[in-house]
């Protein structure tokens, strides 16, 4: 259950922080007092999206903060497993977000994304507003309410159904791709000759790295060559450094018989013959080297090629091999066209007839389920003095889509003898809010859901249907917790806990304000919502009557 909530700079709130307590609580508060904006700061814990519009004038971002306690069999715990979120029984939930569309959500503290926030608080709240009981006036939402009422059972099908039909769907556009394409001899001859291109080069025996590697390795080698040529000139050309030693001792060697230079002479000439051995040792550790040009140029015109396909089918050679796939199958799809569409319309079959057994099975599932479901929406509806109304469930059949084969809408006549017509050809808002609440209730039974939210679920109504709507909600709430914004003084009297919210004015800043009202204090506000603003003695013995009939 939602154990605690604080909303700071959230629209015209500043800071509020609310404790919330088990059972049924009901918000109260004059219109434009703020009670929807503290069900949109819990939505915005759900993932609703975020605009800057929601920040409050003068500040740079909203923080909302929500603490969940939650049990021990709770679907949320496999949620938080999944996406491995370390927990215990409390859960803290925040989100934030700033004028440059930032946005920062964290679960007990640790930063996850918007579709593990969504998946997670989905097991542990749920928002019943007028926009939910609008959707009822789309048909296209009424097979998910009838699975959400089915539950385990048809989802487990639908899991198996959806794998196959997906396989289904590929086989299908496979085979409605091929026969709607013919190829000309010209486009064989292209495809052929792009596929020869393509096979001029064995991937599966070279690794482009490897030989980019080899081609540095042997264009280093030129680059060594052309430097150990330069080396011959300036060492033994006409010019060379050896050259011109050997004809300096030449000279010297006339003045080797005096005393005076015999010793550098020998010096010289033992220099001279170093040189000479550091050469030819230079000289050899060149000759010594491998160097092949055909192979450089083997390799080079490999690259080539390999540059040529990657501009040609994508700048990869896993590109161009998915290349040579296709290419290869439209070969082979125009060379063996009767036979390939032939073997395509097997596969067809074959996929069709195992989706259409699961498709078969799901649809059975959901017609037997549908009399239980609509016994029991018409036993919720009598209860919400709807007795006169008749609701069926109507089936068609459709082709196969992802979910199943069946077209669900749900048809309704609200007097005896009436022809039964879809929901928002004949219902009217106070018909559709109690529709709404009736199958609420019984998708409620199969889900471990702890916190249910009500915002304004009593829109168009008054008297004993409030009554009786105030009555189903805390029917709800014996065993989880349920929130309820009201400005009906029947629906509140059936709540054990009592919230005002009241907007405040100081100088010139707006804020909300919420406290927890005592027994008298709410005897009080429900007397001002059966009478308006002047509370009178009446209207407070009312308040006090409704309460002990509610309690």
């Amino acid at each position: 259950m939602l154990e605690s909530i604080y909303i700071e700079n959230f629209a015209i709130i500043d800071r509020l922080e609310v404790n919330f307590q088990d059972h049924m609580t009901v918000l109260t508060g004059e219109t434009g007092a703020g009670k929807s904006i503290i069900i949109d700061a819990i939505g915005q814990l759900m993932g609703n999206r975020s605009q800057t519009t929601l920040i409050k004038s003068g500040c740079n971002e909203f923080f909302i903060e929500g603490v969940f306690t939650i049990n021990a069999n709770s679907e949320v715990l496999n949620k938080l497993n999944e996406y491995r979120i370390e927990y215990d029984d409390k859960l803290v939930v925040s989100k934030s977000f700033n004028r440059d569309n930032k946005t920062t959500i964290k679960i007990n503290y640790r930063n996850v994304s918007k579709q593990a926030l969504t998946s997670i608080m989905s097991e542990l709240i749920d928002i019943h507003s007028q926009f939910e009981t609008h959707s009822l006036f789309d048909c296209n939402n009424h097979i998910n309410i009838l699975d959400n009422y089915i539950g385990a059972p048809v989802n487990t099908l639908k899991q198996k159904y959806i794998s196959i039909y997906y396989e289904y769907k590929e086989v299908l556009q496979t085979y409605q791709k091929t026969i709607s394409e013919e190829l000309s001899d010209e486009q064989l001859e292209y495809y052929q000759g792009q596929l020869d291109e393509i096979n001029s080069i064995d991937f599966a025996s070279i690794d482009e790295d490897q030989l980019e590697q080899e081609k540095k390795q042997l264009l280093d080698y030129e680059k060594t060559a052309e430097t150990i040529n330069n080396y011959r000139q300036y060492m033994n050309g006409e010019h060379g450094a050896l050259t011109l030693l050997n004809n300096a001792i030449n000279e010297l060697e006339n003045l080797n018989k005096q005393p005076t230079y015999q010793h550098i002479y020998e010096k010289i000439y033992d220099l001279y013959y170093n040189l000479i051995d550091l050469d030819n040792e230079v000289i050899s550790e060149f000759n010594n080297s491998d160097f092949d040009e055909y192979r450089l140029n083997e390799i080079q015109d490999i690259l080539f090629k390999i540059n040529r396909l990657k501009r040609k089918h994508g700048q990869s050679i896993n590109a161009i091999i998915d290349a040579k796939n296709d290419l290869e199958n439209k070969i082979l799809t125009f060379t063996n066209r009767e036979s390939y569409i032939d073997d395509l319309k097997k596969q067809l079959d074959e996929a069709l007839d195992k989706a259409s057994v699961l498709a078969n099975k799901i649809t059975d599932l959901r017609k037997q389920k549908a009399i239980e479901f609509t016994d029991n929406v018409m036993k919720q509806l009598k209860s919400l003095y709807l007795d006169k109304v008749c609701f069926k469930i109507d089936f068609k059949t459709k082709d196969l889509q992802k979910n199943g084969q069946d077209i669900v809408t749900f048809l309704i006549a609200t007097n005896l003898g009436q022809t039964l017509k879809p929901l928002n050809k004949v219902a009217s808002g106070g018909e559709m809010s109690r529709i709404m609440l009736a199958i609420k209730t019984l998708s409620l039974s199969s889900s471990s859901i702890e916190t249910i939210v009500f915002d304004e679920a009593d829109t168009g109504v008054s008297g004993k249907v409030a009554e009786a709507i105030g009555a189903k909600m805390k029917m709800i709430a014996k065993n989880r917790q349920v929130l309820c914004i009201t400005h009906l003084a029947q629906v509140a009297a059936f709540a054990k806990n009592h919230y005002l919210i009241e907007k405040t004015n100081n100088e010139n800043n707006i804020n909300v304000q919420i406290r927890e009202l005592n027994k008298n204090d709410s005897i009080m506000e429900i007397a001002k919502l059966i009478s308006g603003k002047d509370i009178s003695n009446e209207s407070i013995e009312h308040a006090k009557k409704l309460k002990i009939s509610c309690e």
